[in-house]
Order: C-alpha cells, then sequence, then structure tokens
C-alpha cells in the first residue's frame, strides 16, 4: 500500500507545480516587479537633452498594475525652462528606455504641448504599450488640458504622473487556403447547378414540343 500512496502523492506535488508554474507564467511579474527609465527634455530644437523624470515600476502588463515612481521634484531651472517653453508654444518631451540606452532606438518618444502640463499643474497621464513577448512597443502621454495659461506665477515642482500599461495579443490567424477551398466547392456547385437547370430545361421543352405536335395531328384526323 505505501508504494501506491507514494506514487500519488508524488502526483500531487507534481501537478501542484505545474499549476504554480503556468500562474507565474500568466502573471509574469507576480512576486516581483520590472522598472522601466522615464526620461524628459525641457528643450527646444532636433537634438533636445533627455534627464531622467521617474522610474515605472511594472507589476504585471496583463493586470495593468503599474505606478509611476519620481526621482526628485522639478528643479529652478528646469521650472524656468518649462515656463519658456509655453510661453513659445513648445512641446515638452517625454521618452522611456526600452533598451540599454545607448542609441536612440533604444528609447520609444512622445511629446505634449508644455502649456498643457502647467495648465494641468504637473498631472499627467503616461500609457505604455507592450506587444505579446512583454517588450516595449509604443508610449504616449496625456493631459488634462492643453490651453494656456499665464504661468509667470506658477510655482509647482512635485509630479502627479499616473501611468497605465496595455498589451497588444495578436488574434488567431486566418485560413486562408481553406477559404479558397471553400470559395472553389462553391463555384463548382454553382456550374453544376446551372448545367443541370439547362438540360431540364432542354428536356422540358422538347416533350411539350412533343406533346403539342401530336395533338395537332389528332385534332387535324377528327377534323377530317
Amino acid at each position: 500500500m505505501s508504494a501506491p500512496m507514494a506514487s500519488s502523492t508524488a502526483a500531487i506535488l507534481f501537478l501542484v507545480v505545474i499549476g504554480l508554474c503556468i500562474v507565474w507564467f500568466n502573471d509574469e511579474f507576480e512576486g516581483g516587479s520590472r522598472t522601466l527609465v522615464l526620461e524628459h527634455s525641457f528643450d527646444s530644437g532636433l537634438n533636445p537633452s533627455f534627464t531622467k523624470k521617474g522610474m515605472v515600476v511594472l507589476k504585471s502588463v496583463k493586470g495593468n498594475r503599474a505606478f509611476f515612481s519620481s526621482v526628485a521634484p522639478l528643479t529652478s531651472d528646469e521650472l524656468e525652462k518649462l515656463k519658456m517653453l509655453a510661453k513659445k508654444n513648445d512641446i515638452y518631451r517625454l521618452r522611456l528606455q526600452t533598451g540599454s540606452g545607448s542609441s536612440g532606438e533604444d528609447y520609444v518618444t512622445t511629446y505634449t504641448p508644455a502649456c498643457g502640463i502647467m495648465s494641468s499643474n504637473l498631472s499627467d497621464h503616461v500609457w505604455i504599450q507592450f506587444d505579446q513577448t512583454g517588450e516595449v512597443m509604443g508610449i504616449s502621454l496625456e493631459t488634462a488640458t492643453s490651453q494656456c495659461v499665464n504661468g509667470d506665477n506658477f510655482s509647482i515642482q512635485d509630479w502627479n504622473t499616473s501611468v497605465e500599461v496595455t498589451q497588444t495579443l495578436l488574434g488567431p490567424s486566418p485560413d486562408t487556403q481553406s477559404y479558397i477551398e471553400k470559395l472553389k466547392r462553391e463555384e463548382q456547385e454553382r456550374a453544376k447547378g446551372q448545367t443541370e437547370d439547362k438540360r431540364s430545361f432542354l428536356a422540358k421543352y422538347v416533350s411539350i414540343r412533343g406533346q403539342v405536335f401530336h395533338g395537332n395531328q389528332l385534332t387535324h384526323k377528327y377534323v377530317e
């Protein structure tokens, strides 16, 4: 009896381990996290310099569990640059590191009017898009308003940034070959049906002509 019981216990433990592995796979950051570097720029022109804004702490892509952790409040210099961007109706840039950060290809970038950042009192909402493998695809930025206000007396320096993550999943690929074969079968059936209809019509036509001719002969004999 002990041998079967031992085998059953081992089988149960194996199933439990498999179940835990499946749960871990389905929610890849359960019990842990992944950190992404978020950078911003207050420069104009084609080659702006970026500085670290904070970190995006990602708990789960599928569960949309992420939050922003600020590195530090805006410095006085950054605040003045933001005011200048707003006065010139320029843009505030944001980018997210996806690789080592050694080249421009290791980032995804977005922007929004600097006026909106100030009008929203440094409150912004960041969307991060991931592909089916969990790699970053893109980033977008939104503020509550984009209207310009007089920012001469603007003094807020603490960010109020929220983060939302979404994942793009590929649907099942269409069975093109089966669809083409289905169309061919339908076309063959239609052609076959049309041929049968034509033969049936011809047969009926010959039969009717024969009956009419025979009837005419009988009528002619009766009249005579």
